[in-house]
């Protein structure tokens, strides 16, 4: 059985009354498609599942672009949890389709989002508004807009039993994540008291990718704490945790896999904490 064969699948399963009280976590998939990474987080003591890209196996494109795969992504979650809690989650792409898909849900009065887990998920772009807000702002204090750094293509590196079949449908899901963000608008919220994002804690990488040609992708905004995010809304994000190596490094070795799963738990356990004492 592969991580496909099941959508959602199950990354870790729920014991008996130990883990009782702690909210599910859903995981969606990387800009790669796949939850691989996922299945390398030690136990988080709570059921985690993953959700996969089915456009990785059969080779489709998602014409409705992101919404579309919220929307469906949303209808797989509540085959999985038709009502009650959730935490949402992902690294990279994973995290930012977590937005989407906790704006569907708030409109559902059945499930609700405790909050979201981003690992090293940078924001795509300023909505319209705000980047026109950011200009003026620009103008009035008279900054010069400093020379852009280059925006190098980050070259995905396989193993050497990496099959090539693999190595093509992982290459053109991230070559439609691409696509698809830059066609996508960020979810708008109401602001009112019941229909707000939830609160989002942020893992983020200490590194940068080295790369010898300008700024990888996912480091346009590393030196931004928020990692853009502050662009979208100022009251997104309620936390923001380092976690060791850089955005293509996280999972590398054991040692770092400790301390991300440590980091990862932790997020859950306050998710959960601030939930119960309504401050979220």
């Amino acid at each position: 059985m592969t991580m496909f064969d099941e959508n959602p699948c199950v990354i870790q399963d729920q014991p008996a009354t130990p883990w009782l009280g702690k909210t599910p976590l859903v995981l969606i998939h990387d800009g790669g498609g796949t939850v691989f990474s996922y299945h390398l987080i030690g136990p988080l003591k709570r059921r985690v599942f993953g959700i996969s890209n089915p456009c990785y196996t059969t080779g489709s494109t998602w014409d409705g672009g992101i919404n579309q795969m919220a929307n469906h992504y949303y209808d797989l979650i509540k085959k999985i949890i038709p009502f009650g809690k959730v935490i949402l989650g992902g690294w990279s792409l994973g995290g930012i389709l977590s937005i989407a898909i906790a704006r569907l849900i708030a409109d559902d009065d059945n499930l609700d989002v405790v909050g979201i887990l981003m690992i090293d998920s940078i924001c795509p772009r300023p909505t319209t508004v705000q980047a026109q807000a950011l200009a003026q702002a620009e103008i009035r204090t008279q900054q010069a807009k400093p020379t852009p750094t280059p925006i190098a293509q980050h070259a995905l590196t396989w193993s050497t039993y990496t099959k090539p079949e693999t190595r093509n449908a992982v290459q053109r899901c991230f070559s439609e994540a691409v696509r698809m963000l830059g066609e996508w608008t960020l979810p708008s919220w109401p602001n009112d008291s019941f229909t707000r994002p939830p609160p989002v804690i942020l893992l983020r990488c200490k590194e940068k990718v080295p790369t010898p040609d300008g700024t990888s992708r996912v480091d346009s905004y590393r030196d931004d704490p928020l990692l853009g995010w502050g662009h979208y809304r100022q009251d997104l994000i309620s936390q923001v945790v380092e976690i060791p190596g850089n955005h293509f490094s996280i999972w590398a070795t054991e040692e770092r896999l400790d301390e991300v799963t440590a980091k990862i738990n932790q997020a859950c356990l306050d998710l959960d904490a601030a939930q119960a004492l309504g401050t979220r």
